[in-house]
């Protein structure tokens, strides 16, 4: 037979474990619920949601307000929390109701509309201030605004024209009012040194110059304006380069121009001279050939006409004899130049010749009358002058 204080003991372990399994099942049954139900949340922030206004447009303009705000977003559905947090597949808007106000300024409270039941979203901020005018419409002359006159190169832009000219204007009744003028404002990057041809955005701007909020129809507005460079003329001369071919004298060059316009800014034609030296390949040519040229100018600088046509003449060996003689009767004959090796050479007309020779020396009874002539053509070259003194 058990005793009575043995009982009580049985009775007292008994009822320990009963509130041990009563405090276990009570503590891991709402972990198991929660786990069923899916309670567990996820959340994500949206920024920039757009604020829909509703109010009578057609009566209405309103302004001074933030466009955007950001949602807080939380659910136990992965899935449908991305939804929402995506922008093109978004189910959810933002609005503020104005129906109902008169104008002035207000503070409205944002409401969130057609959001999924499995969602949940706190904005922030979660109301906004608008200022509602009376909206009204008037025609305005748009005036181009230049920060700065000239282009990066210093190039000077001539009268600026804007497409169109006039724009419309609505706005509230009282900003209306405090209108000084509708400009376009073209700004440095804007500008080229081709000049200026850009789409600008129409602003409203009050006497301090402050920009006022309108809508302009059309929006933006085509600036144009052209530069006026610096130009210069300067003379095309030729120097024979690379190695003439073993029957070959001397060749003869012919260019089509002997004057080129150079534009660039004004420290670069400083730069630049009166003249520039087109360097002219005679490697291999053994036949009369004519060769188009680029005129070679440096970074910054354009130059009229770009190239040139050299006709390039080879003249072939001859005896002693026969060259002394040629090289006499030539000299008092003809109207070109002369010039020994790859020495820069001028071009002194459409159809004059420089010819490269080692052979302009004759004897000094048959030169004296050359001399006078081949004096007279140098002064107009000015690396022709080692065959002046020689005669």
């Amino acid at each position: 037979m058990i005793s009575k204080e043995r009982r009580k003991s049985i009775l007292y372990a008994f009822v320990a474990l009963l509130f041990s399994i009563v405090l276990y099942f009570n503590a891991n049954g709402q972990s198991v619920q929660d786990t069923l139900s899916g309670n567990e949340a996820y959340t994500q922030n949206v920024s920039d949601v757009s604020v829909q206004l509703l109010y009578d447009t057609d009566q209405y303009y309103i302004h001074g307000y933030e466009s955007t705000v950001t949602a807080k977003l939380s659910s136990a559905n992965r899935v449908q929390l991305n939804a929402e947090a995506i922008e093109d597949t978004r189910m959810f808007r933002v609005t503020a109701d104005l129906t109902g106000l008169g104008e002035g300024t207000h503070e409205v409270p944002l409401k969130i509309r057609n959001l999924s039941s499995a969602v949940k979203a706190k904005l922030e901020p979660d109301t906004i201030t608008v200022t509602i005018e009376k909206k009204v419409t008037k025609e305005f002359e748009v005036t181009p605004l230049l920060t700065t006159e000239s282009t990066p190169a210093g190039f000077e832009l001539n009268d600026l024209e804007l497409s169109p000219k006039k724009v419309t204007v609505t706005t509230g009744d009282q900003t209306l009012e405090e209108i000084q003028q509708v400009v376009a404002r073209i700004e440095p990057a804007m500008i080229t040194d081709d000049g200026v041809d850009t789409r600008v955005t129409v602003q409203a701007l009050n006497s301090a110059g402050e920009p006022l909020s309108i809508v302009s129809d059309p929006v933006q507005v085509t600036a144009k304006a052209t530069v006026t460079k610096p130009t210069k003329t300067i003379r095309l001369y030729g120097t024979a380069q690379g190695t003439p071919a073993d029957n070959v004298e001397s060749y003869d060059f012919s260019f089509s121009d002997i004057e080129a316009e150079v534009t660039g800014s004004e420290s670069q034609l400083a730069q630049l001279g009166n003249s520039i030296t087109i360097p002219i390949d005679i490697s291999g040519i053994v036949h009369r050939t004519t060769r188009n040229i680029d005129i070679p100018v440096e970074s910054g600088l354009s130059i009229t006409p770009p190239s040139i046509d050299v006709e390039i003449t080879p003249v072939l060996k001859t005896s002693t004899e026969n060259t002394s003689r040629s090289n006499s009767g030539n000299s008092g004959n003809s109207g070109g130049s002369t010039t020994s090796g790859a020495v820069s050479t001028p071009a002194n007309s459409s159809s004059s010749t420089t010819r490269q020779s080692e052979e302009t020396q004759s004897t000094s009874s048959e030169g004296s009358n050359e001399s006078s002539s081949e004096t007279t053509q140098s002064s107009s070259q000015p690396n022709s002058q080692e065959d002046s003194s020689e005669n």
